[in-house]
């Protein structure tokens, strides 16, 4: 500490609880927004335990959520400052990309879209809609609430979103964020009917489904955005679905049976194929559809009969802390056995449950793959020569494309060679990545690109000006002593007719 300067550390425990704390909590708490945002969370850290009552406590939490607000509006400010300087912006033959997402999403372990939310949110508050801007630095907007407004009037003329804006402004803070859209639907409507029908077709042109996203137990939730008649006709023809079967004796309640009934319909589809007619007018069949999960060996053991499996990993930590003597009992888990998680391609890893019966009546493929690390050894003979073999492996071995924060499936992922194949990169498991096609792209225009594979599972990502962020493997390699797993055996040779190396400009793997 400088000489001449003292330090005051607030101590709650040198103060006695009961009133006098609730008094001390309540005057700190009145002067704690003159202290910034760092400010505001310190004292409120501060104060965490001394005696409150309901009234303090909750005024606290709506403390945090002001500076939480005003926290977002700088992540906002400083996504604007990058985009104007416009460093991220590349152009190639298929048009213009820019790449400030992705490099906000690898910086804020978060994904392209939330970065993309935070770069228009602060372009916009700070150019368009400035009073929303201004209600988040004063901590009364929350990043959620300024987004929904965002997302509805940033392409809106500008009298018309200064109108609405007006108009809704003063109740978002108390207004949810469903509340508040419906407040901008409706006064958007009230201002400007005659541009409703085209903010309907532009809107009706963002209309998507999205991928499964994953939630706990092997679960997954899909969005629809889609146009207002046809989310109403979807609900009332799952609802009668639901209310036919639910009359019939089902005991399924009408929520599962709505449920089951989309499930059953893509079912029909990826089994039997589906009839549709394009904007054109020409029928169409689609063809069947395959969904691939791949299961470990443990557990397609597990279910002949009179196989008993080794134990797992929380069998063993359960005897080392109830053990009778205190001592650590059986396998470590450092040494002892490792359960696989089955992993289903488009969502990540299931339950057991799962794996078999997708699994059952499938078409079957062997992997065998290292015990330590996970990397594919050998992919086997009965299907595919190289370079389709090392394709398969790598694909397996990835699972996603390689750049941090991107989930895109490895099956709709293009290979890529890390150290190009014309400046001598080798068609190998090891120099071999998934990338996605907009990340393959920004590898390409020279946005940055995955670096080799390290020996513990990892690559990093690295940026145009030299930034690395660390793509850490789906499954972490086991923490064993002794030299890194070795690298597989050399592939065969390929048949006469068909190339051991082809051009990075061919189709995948290149």
């Amino acid at each position: 500490m400088p000489e001449g300067t003292c330090e005051y550390r607030f101590n709650p425990a040198r103060f006695p609880k009961g009133e006098f704390a609730e008094d001390l909590h309540m005057r700190v708490l009145t002067n704690a927004a003159s202290l910034g945002v760092n400010g505001v969370l310190d004292t409120l850290d501060g104060l965490a335990d001394l005696d409150a009552g309901p009234e303090l406590l909750l005024a606290s939490m709506a403390a945090a959520q002001r500076a939480e607000a005003r926290a977002a509006a700088l992540k906002a400010h400083y996504a604007t400052k990058l985009a104007e300087r416009d460093l991220h912006t590349y152009a190639d033959r298929d048009g213009v990309i820019n790449i400030l997402a992705e490099e906000v999403a690898m910086t804020l372990g978060a994904t392209r879209m939330a970065a993309d939310r935070i770069i228009r949110t602060g372009v916009v508050t700070s150019t368009l809609l400035t009073a929303t801007g201004a209600a988040m630095r004063a901590g009364t907007l929350m990043a959620d609430k300024a987004w929904v407004i965002v997302d509805a009037l940033g392409d809106q003329t500008p009298n018309v979103a200064w109108a609405v804006e007006a108009l809704v402004l003063p109740t978002a803070p108390q207004r949810t964020t469903t509340e508040l859209r419906r407040d901008i639907a409706r006064a958007l409507i009230e201002i400007d009917p005659d541009d409703a029908d085209e903010r309907h077709r532009t809107a009706r042109d963002r209309r998507h489904v999205t991928r499964p996203q994953p939630l706990p137990n092997s679960m997954a939730r899909i969005s629809v955005v889609l146009p207002a008649d046809q989310a109403v006709t979807v609900d009332a023809a799952l609802n009668e679905i639901a209310l036919a079967a639910h009359s019939a004796g089902d005991p399924r309640s009408l929520c599962h049976l709505r449920v089951d009934a989309l499930a059953d319909w893509a079912t029909t589809v990826t089994r039997d194929g589906w009839d549709l007619t394009t904007l054109t007018g020409s029928p169409e069949r689609t063809a069947r559809t395959q969904v691939q999960v791949t299961v470990p060996l443990e557990l397609l053991a597990a279910t002949l009969p009179g196989w008993t499996p080794p134990p797992s990993v929380a069998e063993i930590l359960n005897r080392e802390i109830h053990g009778p003597d205190g001592k650590p009992q059986g396998d470590s888990p450092a040494g002892g056995h490792r359960s696989e998680a089955a992993w289903l391609e488009g969502y990540g890893p299931v339950a057991p449950v799962i794996a078999l019966l997708l699994a059952a009546g499938g078409t079957w493929r062997r992997l065998v793959t290292d015990p330590l690390s996970g990397a594919p050894l050998n992919i086997g003979r009965a299907r595919y020569a190289p370079p389709a073999n090392i394709a398969t492996a790598v694909r397996f071995r990835d699972h996603v494309c390689s750049r941090p924060g991107c989930s895109a499936p490895a099956s709709r992922c293009e290979l890529d060679h890390v150290h190009t194949w014309a400046c001598g990169g080798d068609t190998s498991v090891f120099n071999l990545t998934c990338l996605c096609c907009r990340c393959h792209r920004i590898k390409t225009l020279g946005g940055g690109g995955p670096g080799p594979l390290k020996p513990d599972g990892t690559r990093d990502w690295i940026t145009a000006d030299g930034r690395q962020y660390t793509n850490h493997p789906h499954r972490q390699p086991r923490q064993r002593g002794g030299p890194p797993p070795a690298e597989p055996p050399p592939a065969e040779p390929p048949p006469e007719d068909q190339p051991a190396s082809v051009p990075d400009d061919a189709p995948p793997p290149f």
